[in-house]
C-alpha cells in the first residue's frame, strides 16, 4: 500500500491571509491550515475563498489554557470542532497556550487537567467526525520531551492522536524521529520544520537562557535538524501513513512565497514515485 500523503501549509509566514491563500495554492500545495476559528461567523467566505483556489483545509489549531480544567477556551475548541466538517475538514489539532515559569516541571494537577481536558474536546469533537491532534509546543505545558511522554500516557489513544512538531519537539530536547517512531501508531497529523541552527547543541534550558533568537523556525533541510528530517518520513513509510504533511515557518529572512515554496521543493524531492496522493 505505501505511504500516501498531501502537502499544506501553515500561512503565519503571510500577514495577508488573501494573499496567503493565492500563493500557496500557486506554489502546488493541496492544503493550507486555515484559522477556522477567526471565520466561525464567515465559514461560506472562508470556503469560497479556499474553493477559488481549489485549497483543501487540512486542519486548524486552537491553543488554550486547558489545564485551567473546562472552560470557555474548552467550549469554543468544540465550537470550532463543530464547524470543521462544513470546511471538508476533520482534524483539529490541540495546544497549549503559553506558560510559565519555563522551563522546568508543572504541578502534577495541570497535566493531569490538561490531558482531561483534551480528552474531553475530543469526544465530543468525534460526534461532528473530527479527530484531534496534539500539538507539542515550545514556552508552552507540553514543552519537553518528558511532557510530551506524560500527555501521550495518559490521553486516550482512541480519542487523541499525535500531530506532532518536529522544530518543536527538537527545541524541547526531544529526538524527532526517536519521538515519532516511540508513538508511530498515534500519529495522525504532522507538521514538519527545521530549528535555526544556531538553536542546535544545545539543552532546552540554554535555548531560554539564549532568549528567542529572530526566526527561531528555519527552511526544511538548513536548520538543526537537517536532513534527519528524512528519518520522519521513514517512520511514516513504515506505518504506510496517509494523512497531512503541514510545513510552516513562523517568519524567514526570506519572502514568504519563496521560503515556504522552498519546503514544498524540498519534500517534493525527497517524495518517492507515488507517494503523493493526487
Amino acid at each position: 500500500m505505501g505511504m500516501r500523503v498531501r502537502l499544506a501549509c501553515q500561512p503565519l509566514t503571510w500577514r495577508n491571509f488573501a494573499e496567503a491563500v493565492k500563493d500557496i495554492a500557486e506554489i502546488g500545495y493541496d492544503g493550507i491550515e486555515a484559522p477556522v476559528g477567526a471565520f466561525l461567523e464567515r465559514l461560506e467566505e472562508l470556503k469560497s475563498l479556499l474553493d477559488e483556489h481549489k485549497l483543501v483545509c487540512s486542519a486548524t489549531y486552537v491553543g488554550g489554557r486547558f489545564w485551567k480544567g473546562w472552560t470557555e477556551e474548552a467550549e469554543r475548541a468544540v465550537k470550532i470542532a463543530e464547524a470543521l466538517p462544513k470546511l471538508g475538514c476533520s482534524n483539529l489539532i490541540i495546544a497549549s497556550a503559553g506558560y510559565s515559569p519555563r522551563p522546568g516541571k508543572a504541578p502534577k494537577r495541570h497535566y493531569q487537567r490538561f490531558c482531561e481536558t483534551v480528552n474531553e474536546i475530543a469526544q465530543r469533537a468525534k460526534k461532528f467526525g473530527v479527530k484531534v491532534v496534539l500539538h507539542n509546543h515550545a514556552w508552552t505545558l507540553i514543552e519537553s520531551a518528558e511532557e510530551v511522554d506524560i500527555f501521550m500516557e495518559n490521553t486516550d489513544p482512541e480519542l487523541v492522536l499525535a500531530g506532532f512538531d518536529t522544530a518543536h519537539l527538537a527545541y524541547g530536547d526531544a529526538d524527532p524521529v526517536a519521538t515519532f517512531r516511540k508513538y508511530k501508531d498515534r500519529i495522525g497529523y504532522i507538521h514538519l520544520k527545521d530549528l535555526n541552527p544556531l538553536l542546535g547543541g544545545m539543552t532546552l534550558e540554554q535555548r531560554y537562557q539564549m532568549g528567542r533568537v529572530k526566526h527561531i523556525f528555519w527552511e526544511l533541510g538548513r536548520g538543526a535538524i537537517g536532513e534527519r528530517l528524512v528519518g520522519v518520513l521513514d517512520v511514516l513509510r513504515e506505518i504506510n501513513y496517509e494523512g497531512w504533511i503541514c510545513v510552516e515557518l513562523d517568519s524567514t529572512p526570506s519572502t514568504p512565497r519563496v521560503a515556504n515554496a522552498n519546503n514544498y521543493m524540498w519534500l517534493i524531492e525527497r517524495l518517492r514515485p507515488g507517494e503523493k496522493a493526487l
